[in-house]
């Protein structure tokens, strides 16, 4: 029987050799799994930040464009809550002309002439849009009183053909306050409002002109179902924020809207502070 040297024989691992190789296969896949892991958390988490950005550059562009086309002197705030509630009003309007013999002196009148709105603008009875002019006073304007810068218009109508010149009908007999500069007057809707409510940005529109502001909290002020409430954004989170800031205007400048809105979502942290101009002038 012929039996091959202990040099010739074939060897196998030791206990110590695999455990070694054990451990270390098990520290690169614990790392290569890490560094996976990371990678897709670092992904996810870039994503939702995109998203949350996103979400609040729409509502900062939305709110701004809304904003260029308020009245003058009408954007008004209420104070911010602890928890972060606040509401931005203003009153837009749809159109702007010259009035050519608005009633200024007496009792007022029911109705005066103006320039051809260009676009075209014409509304048959009931209209249900306001003529304001020379609106320099927040408090005044939501008045809404007569006399004062503002009052209900019943029709625009065009009866001079191609004379340039069309035809305000108010709804009852009314006198404004003061004269424009630049015998500017402005066709106006029902306000709007912009409210924070808990984590969510809710826009109002369609209701009557309140004297004193409304929050989503007075009662029978607000909207409360759609159309007329509109959710705008969700994963606010303003605690202890001021989310609207009203900058008067001065001599140098005009009035500035300041927005500061926090978005939050999954751990991630988004904030947009951004400032609008009034550009429009009585």
């Amino acid at each position: 029987m012929f039996i091959k040297p202990i040099s010739d024989r074939q060897r196998g691992f030791t206990l110590i050799e695999i455990v070694i190789t054990v451990l270390v296969s098990s520290i690169i896949a614990v790392g290569i799994v890490n560094y996976i892991g990371d990678s897709v958390e670092g992904f996810a988490s870039s994503s939702n930040r995109n998203k949350l950005a996103s979400s609040g550059r729409t509502v900062v562009d939305r709110l701004a464009l809304e904003l260029h086309n308020s009245v003058p002197n009408s954007i008004r705030v209420t104070a911010a809550q602890p928890a972060g509630d606040q509401c931005l009003e203003f009153i837009p309007f749809v159109g702007a002309t010259s009035y050519l013999d608005a009633p200024f002196t007496g009792t007022g009148d029911t109705e005066f002439d103006a320039v051809d709105f260009n676009p075209t603008l014409l509304y048959a009875s009931p209209a249900e849009v306001y003529a304001v002019v020379y609106p320099i006073n927040t408090d005044v304007l939501y008045e809404f009183a007569n006399p004062g810068p503002m009052a209900l218009i019943d029709e625009i109508e065009d009866t001079g053909g191609a004379d340039g010149i069309v035809t305000v009908h108010l709804d009852a007999q009314h006198r404004f306050t003061r004269r424009s500069p630049v015998s500017r007057f402005y066709v106006a809707q029902t306000p709007v409002s912009f409210c924070i409510v808990g984590s969510r940005l809710f826009r109002y529109s369609n209701y009557d002109v309140p004297e004193d502001q409304c929050t989503p909290a007075t009662a029978s002020c607000l909207p409360t179902s759609a159309p007329d409430r509109a959710l705008i954004s969700d994963n606010i989170n303003n605690s202890a924020r001021s989310a609207f800031t009203l900058l008067e205007p001065t001599l140098r400048r005009n009035a500035i809207l300041a927005m500061d809105l926090n978005f939050t979502s999954e751990g991630d942290v988004v904030s947009l502070k951004h400032e609008v101009l009034m550009r429009n002038v009585p």
